[in-house]
Parts: structure tokens; C-alpha cells; sequence
């Protein structure tokens, strides 16, 4: 039986839900970040920076992976985060071909304003939901994300 035949309308139904809330909040995003994203970072670089925060130093091409972005559009992106002092790349001690990329104390800081954003922008959509339960929504996320 293949993954689609087994798949209820339920799963069809969830996947939908949380495609349908993970565009509200790109939305969202677009009209609060600015004014959380002092460094001009965008979107793509919001994700970096925020995956940077929560994975630590990371090679290049895992990172290229957890943001689904490609390798040319990646080198970009750093080369800019870079360029304004918000991550740092060193070769790894490994294999010296690797990049390591980190966020530096700018960049975290920078990862605060963009997480009050994010909080914010994800309040406002859960602003229907009662505290039990955003308490239930946030204790399944912790579990299914780690």
C-alpha cells in the first residue's frame, strides 16, 4: 500500500490546516519584520539566523538543507549575513573544503528582534485560541519537533 492510499482525511485535512497557518505567518511576518529587522536581513535571512540560533555552528551544507534552499542562493546568503557582521564561516578543522557557520553576538541579537516578531505574529493568529489550548498546541509541537 503506498503512503497516499494510507493517508486519511484527517492527515489530507491537518496538512492543509498547517500549510494554510504556516502562510499567515509568512504573511504576517511581511508586515511586522521590518520593524524587528533592524539589519535588513529579509526573510531568508530571518531563517538562517533563527536556524543558527537554534542548531549552534553548523556546516554549510546542513544548513543549505534545514532552510531548503540551494547551494548558490546559501553562499549568497552568508556572504551577506556575513558581510554585515551577523554570522561567521571558518573552515572546519576536519575537512578544511567545509564552511562552519555561526551566528556572532550581533546576529543573536538580531535573532531577538526577529523572535519577538514571530511572537507576536504567531499571537496574533492564536489570539482566538484559548490558553489551554495554545498550552496543548505548544506541549505536541515541543514533542513532534524535539
Amino acid at each position: 500500500m503506498s503512503t497516499i492510499e494510507t493517508m486519511t482525511q484527517t492527515d489530507t485535512d491537518l496538512a492543509l490546516l498547517i500549510d494554510r497557518f504556516m502562510r499567515r505567518i509568512h504573511a504576517g511576518l511581511q508586515l511586522t519584520a521590518p520593524g524587528h529587522d533592524p539589519e535588513n536581513v529579509g526573510p531568508g535571512g530571518g531563517i538562517v539566523l533563527l536556524t543558527l540560533a537554534e542548531t549552534g555552528e553548523i556546516g554549510l551544507h546542513e544548513l543549505t538543507q534545514r532552510v531548503a534552499r540551494d547551494k548558490s542562493q546559501m553562499t549568497r546568503m552568508i556572504r551577506s549575513l556575513e558581510g554585515k557582521g551577523l554570522v561567521t564561516r571558518r573552515p572546519c578543522p576536519a575537512d578544511g573544503r567545509v564552511s562552519r557557520i555561526q551566528l556572532t553576538d550581533r546576529g543573536r541579537n538580531a535573532v531577538d528582534g526577529l523572535a519577538v516578531a514571530l511572537a507576536e505574529t504567531i499571537g496574533g493568529i492564536l489570539s482566538a485560541a484559548s490558553e489551554s489550548d495554545r498550552a496543548a498546541l505548544h506541549r505536541i509541537l515541543a514533542r513532534v519537533l524535539g
